[in-house]
């Protein structure tokens, strides 16, 4: 999607299921430097490969990813590990879904990327190294993009097969229940972080 200085800022978020992939869309505008966002998802790359626990405090706060309520699906995110020679990081979890089925210690990999661009885009990518019981297949791609100090887009686009059980269990009704929320406010956190630091600088 071409972007441009005077866009409208309005967020949007949205989900489209086609041939068993889950592809999920989500804009959000940012009144904060291209500095002060680069910060932002810096810190976050970091302490998802090197302090997990610190980023419940901000950019994971709210998404109930440690069973904090019940819900239709719970998760509990427990522990990453990154190797700096492959680029692989390994997460562990669980996935609930109570009173059917409680899958533990489900290890996921992915091969992360960053891209840096002439306009000053910067772009990283998450993709599955190997399949497992919850996710056939996933990609996940941010992008932060400066629009000539007015601020910045964060976008991030994600598409996801799930495991049989999981592609059976989650609906695209559920899906919006289950995910796309998370989706929405994962970007904002990053949003709210970065403007902080813009306000505080």
């Amino acid at each position: 999607m071409a972007m441009t200085s005077n866009a409208s800022t309005a967020d949007s978020i949205s989900t489209v299921y086609k041939n068993g992939e889950f592809v999920s869309y989500c804009r959000v505008w940012v009144n904060a430097s291209d500095n002060k966002c680069e910060s932002v998802t810096n810190d976050f790359a970091n302490q998802m490969c090197y302090n997990l626990d610190a980023l419940f405090s901000w950019g994971l706060k709210g998404m109930n990813l440690r069973k904090e309520k019940k819900e239709l699906m719970m998760f509990y995110f427990k522990s990453t590990s990154f190797n700096k020679r492959t680029n692989i990081l390994q997460s562990v979890g669980d996935v609930i879904v109570p009173g059917v089925i409680t899958v533990s210690d489900i290890k996921i990999s992915t091969l992360l990327t960053t891209r840096k661009y002439s306009n000053g885009k910067n772009t990283s990518t998450m993709d599955l190294v190997s399949s497992n019981g919850l996710v056939k297949k996933t990609n996940t791609s941010f992008s932060m993009i400066p629009q000539k100090e007015k601020g910045t887009w964060f976008v991030l686009e994600t598409r996801t097969q799930f495991g049989w059980f999981f592609n059976i269990f989650i609906t695209q009704n559920r899906y919006k229940t289950i995910m796309e929320w998370r989706l929405r406010r994962y970007v904002h956190n990053l949003k709210d972080e970065a403007e902080k630091r813009e306000k505080n600088q």
